[in-house]
């Protein structure tokens, strides 16, 4: 969900790259897990959504938080599905197969990128390689987690 940046003045507080398109995830009383640390509850939060500069309860100063630099925020998968309300997550698309609109398989999704505005996903073909896909609707035209599938349309075919 992000990534520590760097402690931010005295109070121990430190700066967050947020990756997470969840808006509340950064909320004031929230625990989530820190690599290497463990869990870490959410005692204050200020900044921008873009940056937010957070503090957790046990840092209380520049010296304190100054570990948790460069450590990735997370949180559980059961807390991942409850804040995106019945949407899927990135790690249920990797090792979707994917298929063109004709039934016809392209390969196996082996990552997701974000790029900006538009997340990317990464095919890896049955042919070698892998091949980029924008995850945009007239380009991803189905997901269907059940099948296990992505239905994809991708754009030297479009």
């Amino acid at each position: 969900m992000g990534v520590i940046k760097a402690p931010h003045g005295v109070r121990g507080e430190v700066r967050v790259d947020p990756r997470s398109d969840v808006p509340d995830r950064f909320r004031v009383g929230a625990v989530i897990q820190c690599d290497g640390l463990g869990p870490l509850t959410i005692t204050s939060i200020r900044g921008t959504p873009s940056e937010p500069i957070v503090g957790f309860a046990g840092y209380a100063s520049r010296p304190d938080a100054e570990p948790l630099r460069g450590r990735s925020l997370t949180v559980g998968v059961d807390e991942a599905r409850r804040a995106t309300k019945g949407k899927y997550l990135w790690a249920d698309l990797v090792g979707l197969r994917a298929e063109t609109p004709a039934g016809d398989r392209i390969g196996e999704v082996s990552e997701i990128i974000r790029a900006g505005e538009t997340d990317v996903l990464v095919l890896r073909r049955d042919s070698g390689g892998d091949l980029l896909v924008p995850a945009i609707a007239s380009v991803v035209r189905d997901v269907d987690i059940p099948g296990g599938r992505v239905i994809v349309a991708p754009q030297e075919e479009l």
